[in-house]
């Protein structure tokens, strides 16, 4: 079978470039499958505010992508190339990459696959409160403080992050990190064809985000400090909340218009409701993402690791996760990293052997 559909490939680059992807699409395909059949069950919508919110953002970011793409060719040409004719070299670099079927098809089912996956994702993390109602909450925060020494971990980085610009500095990592999530699947859907770290990369991450950001947050179903008090279990967390409002008013901390509409959209049954604290998924993916930067770079691999550092203190500052979410994260995307890595090597050689 498989020598066919590598013979064939002389005629069209669609075969290779699903059998290229077989292992991510079939993930894909399952994880939908079972959300459908979950909302079927239940007598759910299949559907979810969240999903077209994330997709229409992708797409006003795809052509940033592209013109950041072409810049950074440019630069690679300048700096390692540095060839006789450079405007000759770069036109007949992007006419070899925009006409490289294989990598242009893989990439188009590999990127199609991600999106179809934002989606069921979205409508799974809708349903958590409905499988399993929050009530991991208390036992999270009593298990932080036994972590830290009896202090909520808040608390405890305050004295060396807890200022106005400081705040408003790793609020803005902890939005820039969509983009960078999105930047680099983008990137490694169109370069899953040339090597097998990008295929790690995606198998991994879809991987990561079913187990930890479906799975195990529906078992462990919380809301996270931010929500403590509005869910009934105390005003242990208000100080923090206190605190950001107040730095609000000398520098934005644009976290607090998010978490004042995602508690809107629960309590109101509104489109945008997507809340889950246990694990955090801005730490896991982030991990991961850290992870591909350091197949391909070293030197990237520890910008993002510094990236990571912030996200995981910006998880706990902006009041979304307890620092045990972020800690648990952390474990299972280097497992499911791990695990994505033998996968992809085993599918690999057995393409090689055929």
């Amino acid at each position: 079978m498989t020598m066919q559909v590598n013979v064939s490939a002389k005629g069209s680059a669609m075969g290779p470039a699903l059998w290229r992807n077989r292992a991510l699409i079939t993930l894909v395909a399952l994880h939908f499958a079972a959300v459908y059949a979950i909302c079927a069950f239940l007598g759910r919508d299949f559907g979810s505010g969240t999903a077209s919110t994330l997709i229409n953002l992708l797409k006003l970011q795809v052509p940033l992508f592209l013109i950041v793409l072409f810049f950074w060719r440019f630069g690679w040409m300048i700096v390692k190339v540095r060839p006789r004719r450079p405007i000759q070299w770069f036109l007949n670099d992007l006419k070899e990459i925009v006409f490289d079927r294989e990598r242009v098809f893989c990439g188009a089912f590999a990127f199609l696959a991600m999106c179809i996956f934002a989606g069921s994702f979205t409508v799974a993390k809708d349903l958590i409160p409905v499988i399993h109602p929050f009530s991991w909450d208390e036992t999270f925060a009593a298990w932080d403080r036994t972590l830290h020494f009896g202090h909520d971990p808040w608390r405890v980085i305050w004295p060396m992050t807890g200022t106005p610009i400081i705040t408003t500095a790793i609020n803005a990592a902890y939005h820039l990190w969509l983009i960078v999530a999105y930047f680099l699947i983008f990137v490694a859907c169109f370069n899953a064809s040339k090597h097998n770290k990008h295929r790690t990369y995606l198998l991994a991450d879809v991987t990561c985000w079913i187990i930890a950001g479906n799975i195990l947050a529906t078992i462990f179903s919380s809301v996270g400090p931010v929500y403590y008090e509005a869910m009934g279990y105390g005003r242990d967390f208000q100080p923090l909340m206190d605190k950001l409002y107040a730095f609000n008013e000398i520098s934005p901390v644009w976290a607090l218009s998010v978490q004042e509409m995602l508690i809107d959209g629960y309590m109101n049954d509104g489109p945008v409701k997507g809340i889950s604290a246990m694990p955090s998924m801005h730490v896991a993916s982030t991990v991961m993402m850290t992870l591909y930067a350091f197949s391909v770079s070293r030197i990237w691999g520890w910008v993002m690791t510094a990236f990571t550092a912030v996200i995981l203190v910006g998880s706990v500052q902006l009041g979304w996760h307890y620092a045990i979410d972020g800690y648990v994260s952390i474990v299972v995307a280097l497992g499911c990293y791990w695990v994505a890595r033998k996968v992809v090597t085993a599918l690999s050689r057995a393409e090689e052997a055929a």
